[in-house]
């Protein structure tokens, strides 16, 4: 999984794009009921090239930091592309608290230069940011803040502040950026408060494209002119522009100035896709299910995708019922950001699929399978995931020291947090978080497997098992459940099945067989949209009076 090349970045790869094919048409942004807007390839390097130059202008040194807040959008992308231009490092972050808290420890970790804004005063960034900047009349702050017009109009557009000494000390096509430089600090998901802060090198970039290689080899089989789908917006991993950069295809995104709430209209989506003629699609397994059911229910006919692109949690069976509905094929790809992509399971109509298989790892990744004392175990037998690759990364930004404390092992190897096994075949079954593993008295319990059996209750729609406190064992299991629509399955309903599925119970230590169990009417996800079994937990605990 060697880099593209020693003189890769993202800005040689914009170029290399802009001169090959000038005039296709790259990025595509779509929005119910609103025009679409296009930008070719020459388009998208002209206009990168001339916000990166503003941006040094004003006096934003190559090497800066610089945070982009507006929502996804063709402004949002050239501001990020621009920014890589200038030799600066662009700033992925999302806002967690109302007060902005968060967000600013985290740009002060950062020693952040610039942020881009809306415009706009109702865009929720603006409003957040404006309490820790003094406003001036206009349509521009403090020297630390770049606007952008385009959050309601169809210009692209920017709004630099007049009253700052312009410079033009740089050529920006001769900047020297080396594959090795910081191009995204790319936050992690914060379930424990504020994120921490990961530094993606053009290198890492490049070893992500690698990654995606056998994925645009496959779809390109079908046909030389490739339209991808990608759901998720650039503040998330998966949402980079891996993806144009390594082929130059074009690129469906979603308009998110127009979309209220993390999810789109699934709807919308599925026309899209259509109209689009699109061939693959990045998208989360949620709106894959959702997408399948509307097909099937409105008989829309055959597969039209030829492949679907997986990430960011453990996929089970039910996958199987996108093949030839939604999409000839599913990628499952495995990895964290810290280390990139480490495994890829193809998922088709022959091959079937068992649950939560991420597939082989990938070249030069090593994957091994340790006990709590940090010892191999056989294979085939579950313990904590360790990974080594070429692109880990050694070190938060703002907490140079706690990743490698906490992260590592003494021979180099990065702990994951994961639970999982290495097959006969050497693929990697990853069941979930180890911090979600169950202990109960000396023994242990993943969650998922108990919500496999559970889930054959009648009645039972929707199984999550936590952990709540117990003074003897430390933990006990608890099963929450959402029953089908119109079933009256009860909480005895469903430990009474669980009594008869397990084992033994009672006072027996060993047993898989949750002690508790509670009806909910949802599940808490946190802003991923992934379901958050900690606040579950808590929710749980408090129900049950066990404080």
């Amino acid at each position: 999984m060697e880099c593209l090349d020693e003189h890769y970045t993202i800005p040689n790869r914009l170029k290399y794009w802009a001169n090959k094919q000038p005039d296709a048409p790259t990025f595509v942004y779509v929005a119910k009921d609103k025009p679409k807007t296009i930008l070719t390839s020459k388009e998208t390097y002209d206009l990168s090239l001339e916000f990166g130059r503003h941006l040094l202008k004003i006096g934003v040194e190559p090497g800066s930091v610089v945070c982009s807040l507006i929502p996804g959008s063709p402004a949002a992308l050239v501001a990020f592309f621009g920014v890589l231009c200038a030799g600066c490092t662009v700033q992925n972050a999302t806002i967690q608290m109302s007060d902005g808290t968060y967000l600013v420890q985290n740009l002060h970790k950062s020693k952040c230069r610039a942020i881009i804004l809306s415009s706009n005063p109702d865009d929720q960034a603006y409003r957040i940011i404006s309490q820790h900047f003094d406003a001036v009349s206009g349509n521009y702050v403090t020297s630390n803040v770049i606007f952008t017009n385009l959050n309601l109009g169809t210009e692209l557009g920017f709004i630099w502040q007049a009253e700052v000494e312009l410079r033009d000390n740089y050529n920006i096509e001769d900047l020297k950026i080396s594959t090795n430089d910081v191009a995204v600090i790319q936050p992690t998901s914060g379930t424990t408060g504020v994120s921490k802060l990961i530094p993606f090198s053009h290198a890492y970039m490049a070893s992500a494209e690698l990654c995606l290689k056998s994925v645009s080899e496959s779809v390109h089989a079908v046909g030389s002119s490739i339209s991808l789908f990608n759901e998720h917006s650039l503040t998330w991993a998966m949402g980079l522009p891996f993806w144009y950069t390594m082929s130059g295809d074009r690129t469906i995104l979603l308009d998110r100035r127009f979309i209220s709430g993390e999810r789109p209209d699934i709807q919308f989506v599925r026309y899209t896709l259509v109209q689009e003629n699109c061939l693959i699609a990045k998208l989360s397994a949620a709106s894959c299910l959702e997408l399948t059911e509307l097909i099937e229910r409105e008989s829309l006919g055959n597969a039209r995708l030829d492949a679907v692109l997986l990430t960011g949690q453990p996929l089970k069976k039910n996958i199987l019922t996108l093949i030839g509905t939604l999409t000839k094929t599913v990628y499952n790809l495995y990895g964290c950001s810290e280390v990139g992509c480490v495994s890829l399971k193809k998922i088709d109509q022959e091959s079937g699929f068992e649950d939560f298989n991420t597939g082989s790892p990938y070249e030069m990744v090593n994957v091994k399978i340790v006990d709590e004392g940090m010892k191999d175990v056989p294979t085939g037998t579950y313990g904590h995931v360790l990974v080594k690759t070429p692109y880990i990364c050694r070190y938060y930004v703002g907490d140079e020291d706690d990743l490698m404390k906490s992260k590592f092992t003494n021979d180099g190897w990065f702990l994951t947090n994961d639970y999982g096994c290495l097959t006969e075949k050497g693929e990697l079954i990853v069941q979930g978080r180890f911090d979600d593993v169950i202990m109960r008295g000396m023994n242990y319990f993943h969650p998922s497997w108990i919500e496999d059996i559970i889930r054959g209750c009648p009645g039972v729609a929707e199984i999550l098992v936590v952990k709540v406190p117990d003074e003897a064992l430390l933990n006990e299991i608890c099963a929450c459940y959402i029953p089908e629509k119109g079933s009256d399955t009860r909480p005895q309903d469903v430990k009474k099945f669980c009594r008869m599925t397990f084992v033994s119970h009672d006072s027996n230590t060993k047993t898989a067989c949750p002690k508790y169990f509670l009806q909910m009417d949802c599940f808490p996800v946190n802003k991923n949209g992934k379901l958050n079994r900690k606040v579950l937990g808590k929710k749980a605990t408090k129900l049950l009076n066990l404080l």
